[in-house]
């Protein structure tokens, strides 16, 4: 009798951890071996870092033994100097510049092209009246030395001015709209959920990113430390960031699930935001398919500018030399950096290419 109880056990633990093993994920991918930590760093309030929280919190990672820390920040810059705390992040061009000059930070794919990213000012302004002359002496709030400052700029150019022409306060974007809406400033240029706000709150777009069709890339970056020595669980982040984006926007029900946990990770982080704006930040959210994210990480073609001769660059490298190309021109950058970010291959397109033969091998449906 306790022979046939002790075959009956070991068949049940058995047929359990078979169970386990067999068990079908989310998207048909492979568990990690053993319970493995993957540490984020999260930039509050945008779009682009919300694939990893709505993720987190429908169990995508949890089914495949990953836990997820975040570490968040509400500007790029920051991030890239605080990477000793994360993993993988996702940031826009000037902030992932810092990491890869400062730090030698690698951007291993492309996480947003980010459209809503806009200059507002009072409904009664003379700016909008177009008149350049209006717009000299003015006052303008925003973060300086990011994407905010290159959609200024290229705002500027179209009015055949420049930055000598007006006034920049150096202001992260939630305590610009903060002061702009105290009566300082007589523009701000800021992004994401933020942006949403400001015309919630009665102020006027006079231009963004998408009609002053400038190129605003925002990578997926990740330490070297974590590609040395965390490389699968960094490949498992990858793969998991960019189904799940593929997964909110296969239905109605799910882009709500998605839009409502985007809101429910802004009030975590004390991001001012409402159900209606985190339906707009969401709609505007364009971040690349995988198939997309691949080519744009491996197709390549000569320097736009002419610049760089050693060899043919990514698309994506290009896409960041957009905003590497304005900093160079308003003397934060300098071409040696730019050569410094080329030469070192800084963009990586190896995590992508791996990514892809594990998708292939296992059988992962992707678009």
């Amino acid at each position: 009798m306790k022979k046939w109880l002790t075959l009956a056990v070991a068949f049940v633990m058995l047929f359990g951890l078979m169970s386990v093993a067999g068990a079908q994920t989310q998207f048909g991918l492979e568990p990690m071996e053993s319970r493995q930590t993957l540490r984020v760093g999260y930039f509050a309030g945008s779009a682009h870092a919300a694939p990893f929280y709505i993720a987190e919190q429908l169990g995508f990672f949890d089914e495949l033994n990953v836990d997820v820390e975040y570490e968040p920040f509400t500007n790029g810059p920051a991030m890239m100097e605080a990477n000793n705390s994360w993993d993988i992040a996702t940031a826009g061009a000037a902030g992932d510049l810092v990491g890869m000059l400062g730090y030698d930070l690698i951007c291993i794919g492309v996480a947003d092209y980010e459209t809503n990213m806009g200059l507002f000012v009072r409904p009664d302004s003379a700016l909008l009246s177009g008149d350049p002359e209006a717009w000299k002496g003015t006052t303008w709030l925003y973060p300086t030395g990011t994407n905010a400052q290159m959609i200024l700029g290229g705002e500027l150019d179209k009015l055949g001015l420049a930055f000598s022409d007006i006034q920049s306060v150096n202001m992260d974007i939630a305590s610009a709209l903060t002061a702009f809406k105290g009566g300082q400033g007589d523009g701000i240029a800021v992004w994401n959920a933020i942006a949403c706000s400001a015309e919630d709150a009665g102020f006027v777009r006079v231009d963004d990113a998408g009609t002053l069709d400038i190129t605003v890339f925002n990578g997926f970056m990740a330490t070297p430390d974590a590609l040395a020595n965390k490389r699968d669980l960094v490949k498992l982040g990858w793969e998991v960031y960019y189904l799940t984006w593929q997964w909110c926007n296969e239905s109605e029900e799910n882009m709500q699930k998605a839009t409502d946990l985007y809101l429910e990770s802004c009030d975590n982080e004390g991001i001012i935001c409402d159900e209606a704006t985190a339906e707009r930040v969401m709609s505007y959210y364009a971040c690349p398919s995988i198939s997309e994210v691949e080519k744009l990480m491996t197709e390549a073609s000569p320097d736009d500018q002419g610049l760089y001769t050693k060899r043919e660059l990514l698309q994506a490298e290009k896409d960041l030399l957009v905003t590497m190309d304005f900093l160079i021109g308003v003397g934060k950058y300098s071409n040696d950096d730019r050569e410094k970010i080329l030469d070192n291959g800084m963009m990586d397109a190896s995590i992508a290419q791996e990514c892809m033969e594990d998708l292939n091998a296992q059988g992962v449906q992707y678009q």
